[in-house]
């Protein structure tokens, strides 16, 4: 095996130029690690030769509020958008009656996330976007501005007044009593409504069941449940998003959501897309839609991240038989790699919190961008 990579690396070796996505309808972004500062390097560099080959729709692994909000930005190029994004700490529609704030596996993160950071480099890749259409496709709560989206939204549009009022907040409400009575309105949707609005709505409810599945699961075995059911709801916010934007389709998030093929892939001790109980959003995508893809990945050799959780490790600690660890031995600068004609003999890839994941790269992935060094996100 060891002869047949550095054959492979040999012959791999990209210009961004000569990436050729053939007929791909989607192409797949997938980064191992949110929490890196060469994460914006890559999309960066894949959004330009993203734009050559026609794909105009962009979608990322964020709430659909945001989603929605940034699609404000790119029309106006007005930064106050991000003064009001929950990725990047906005809790302006925080319930004064009810505390979401998780209180299991998940409140160190939501107190230590590094928001001001994932502003500065996010906002770095945004500033040299120009899409198309954008949207985000994760789940997201209640109080990252669904509501008021929603509203202004069905005002714009006509929407039955009565129907329209029934939607706000009534005190004292459970997530749970929350998402009933917004489903039952869905149900009970009026004839015409407004696409976009519909689509805001069950986005909503799928936030407030998504919060109430995950926010006390005391261990990471126990968010198992609420992991499927947020991939699941990715679905449904991909279905939104083609019907509301046809054409060639960007999609940006961590590569565990984005495989072609899950069987393709062992990573064992994963609660991870899917939560063992459904297939991942990039399955869906490959083999139940039959969607042809092109799926582009970022690794990495070594390094630090910024990610929030203080029980698990942010320094990389790849072992010598890993693929991140060759290539460091390989490569010192940024590459690209064409992954179609890498051996048919099962590789090791190390990433996020050390963990790793086990392929045969042809045919999971068609191009990896490798990155010796990770370092954290920069302010």
């Amino acid at each position: 095996m060891s002869h047949a990579l550095d054959a492979w690396f040999d012959r791999a070796v990209l210009e961004p130029g000569d990436l050729d996505a053939g007929d791909a309808e989607v192409l797949v972004l997938g980064e191992f690690n949110h929490f890196v500062h060469e994460k914006g390097d890559f999309r960066i560099a894949m959004a330009r030769q993203a734009r050559r080959l026609g794909f105009g729709v962009w979608a990322e692994e964020l709430g659909w509020s945001d989603g929605r909000r940034l699609a404000r930005y790119f029309e106006t190029r007005d930064e106050g958008v991000f003064d009001r994004l929950s990725l990047f700490g906005w809790r302006g529609e925080a319930r004064d009656d009810r505390d979401d704030r998780p209180t299991g596996i998940f409140r160190a993160s939501w107190e230590t996330y590094p928001f001001a950071r994932m502003r500065a480099e996010q906002a770095r890749f945004y500033r040299t976007l120009e899409p198309g259409a954008f949207h985000g496709f994760d789940v997201a709560a209640g109080h990252d501005g669904g509501y008021a989206d929603l509203l202004a939204r069905l005002q714009a549009t006509g929407a039955p007044a009565a129907w329209a009022q029934a939607i706000a907040r009534r005190p004292g409400e459970s997530l749970q009593e929350e998402a009933v009575r917004l489903s039952a309105l869905l149900d009970e949707a009026p004839a015409g409504l407004d696409p976009l609005a519909r689509a805001d709505l069950s986005a909503l409810i799928d936030g407030l069941i998504y919060t109430a599945r995950v926010k006390d699961a005391a261990t990471y075995a126990e968010t198992s449940p609420a992991m499927a059911f947020r991939e699941d709801a990715m679905k449904r916010r991909l279905a939104d998003i083609r019907a509301l934007s046809p054409g060639k389709l960007v999609l940006m998030g961590h590569a565990l959501h984005l495989v072609r093929d899950d069987a393709a892939l062992a990573a064992p001790g994963i609660v991870g897309p899917g939560g063992a109980r459904t297939p991942s959003l990039g399955h869906h995508v490959g083999r139940e839609l039959g969607l042809p893809m092109f799926i582009v990945w970022m690794i990495y050799g070594g390094g630090e991240d910024s990610q929030p959780l203080a029980d698990l490790p942010r320094k990389a600690d790849f072992g010598p038989d890993t693929l991140n660890a060759r290539l460091a031995a390989r490569f010192d600068r940024p590459v690209l790699l064409d992954a179609r004609t890498a051996p048919e003999t099962p590789v090791r890839i190390a990433h996020m919190y050390n963990t790793v994941i086990e392929t045969a790269l042809p045919g999971a992935v068609d191009a990896l961008w490798f990155v010796t060094r990770a370092s954290p996100l920069q302010s």
